[in-house]
């Protein structure tokens, strides 16, 4: 019989619409003839930043007959000899949920990108003002934040999404320098029975200001993901609330560039899973970068000589500045291009800011985002 695991919000929109009509009918796979249908879906990711920004992922429902004939041809084709795609960025391999394929010339280029970020006045810890103090939550968000965990009302969360908003209007100049395309004022509303098409290079525009949302959002999972850690139930819950409105908060904004990109209707669902799916490579990479680069945090990491680089690392910034090339810019530029450069630099500062706020300033967002000033 056709079997309905739990699945993430959105998943049942990669069932077959057979599958969607036979649950409607009440009837079994048995009663129509087919084979025991298996679901195939990789294990749950470690993080959970790696959860929400994969949505429902990319998730394939097959027959008995067909899984057992798709593995053995797996099989064979894993033991061929085959020559590696050259045009391929990252893939998913069994050890790692985002496998980087760097090339020897990658390799020969990272120690000279260390150096050339190191010696950035813009990264060290100094030249990012501090910002928010210690000073615990004020009873008037706390009782907010309260009222929102308890899902009487969402009135905590618009704090952030104003936050992130802020790097959507307003900042043109930002836009213009790291080759962001700005945020129009457009409708949204179609009229009935509308022919209109998304024009040409549409898809890239919208996929790369959904990247520069992006990175905003998983700025700010990163920082609750460090103070629910160690935190109380009370603290932990508020960090989830963030986290969780926040992924909605992107996607909700995404529907709205599709719909302005004249996107038809019934496409917007599938092309915010695409966009998910382009996301949660982002976010992954992102994570190990930082993670295997940075164990002491993102300023002691830029600041170290390549000497005290540990065995088989290459820096941190020249990870983050691959993971930015080959998702934000889809591989297309030149990797000494300026813009490249500059959005590395702005995304390392907001970390950096992120990594020295408080909890409480960071839960109550006393804090802006840092400025990124020009290149001297």
């Amino acid at each position: 019989h056709l079997d309905r695991p739990w699945l993430p919000p959105g998943a049942f929109s990669s069932l077959p619409m057979a599958a969607v009509a036979l649950r409607r009918g009440r009837r079994t796979a048995a009663q129509l003839g087919w084979a025991p249908l298996q679901r195939h879906v990789a294990p749950p990711p470690a993080r959970p930043s790696q959860w929400l920004a994969a949505g429902s992922g990319a998730r394939s429902f097959r027959c008995s007959a067909a899984a057992r004939a798709a593995e053995a041809a797996e099989a064979q084709s894993a033991s061929s000899e085959q020559q590696p795609n050259q045009d391929m960025k990252w893939d998913i391999s069994p050890e790692r949920w985002v496998d980087v394929k760097w090339t020897d010339g990658d390799r020969q280029r990272f120690p000279l990108e260390h150096a050339k970020f190191r010696a950035d006045p813009r990264l060290t810890a100094s030249s990012v003002p501090p910002q928010g103090d210690d000073d615990p939550m004020d009873w008037n968000t706390t009782t907010r934040a309260f009222i929102s965990c308890f899902r009487m009302g969402d009135c905590y969360t618009t704090i952030f999404e104003d936050l992130v908003y802020d790097r959507l209007a307003g900042c043109d100049e930002l836009l213009e320098r790291l080759r962001i395309p700005m945020f129009e004022e457009k409708s949204v509303v179609q009229p009935m029975h509308s022919k209109a098409v998304p024009g040409e290079g549409t898809y890239e525009r919208v996929r790369r200001q959904t990247y520069w949302i992006s990175l905003h959002i998983w700025l700010l999972h990163i920082k609750q993901h460090a103070i629910q850690e160690g935190e109380s139930l009370w603290v932990s819950a508020l960090c989830a609330l963030l986290t969780r409105r926040m992924f909605e908060y992107e996607w909700n904004l995404v529907k709205g560039l599709l719909h302005a990109a004249d996107v038809p209707i019934m496409s917007v669902t599938g092309e915010v899973l695409d966009m998910q799916e382009f996301v949660f490579g982002l976010c992954v990479a992102l994570d190990d970068a930082f993670k295997e680069e940075a164990p002491r945090g993102c300023a002691h990491a830029l600041a170290l000589e390549d000497s005290e680089l540990e065995s088989g690392r290459s820096g941190l910034a020249p990870r983050v500045k691959y993971a930015l090339w080959a998702n934000v810019y889809s591989g297309a530029i030149a990797h000494d291009a300026d813009e490249l450069y500059e959005l590395t630099v702005y995304l390392l500062r907001q970390r950096i800011l992120m990594e020295s706020l408080q909890r409480d300033a960071f839960l109550s967002r006393r804090f802006n985002w840092t400025e990124h000033p020009p290149r001297s």
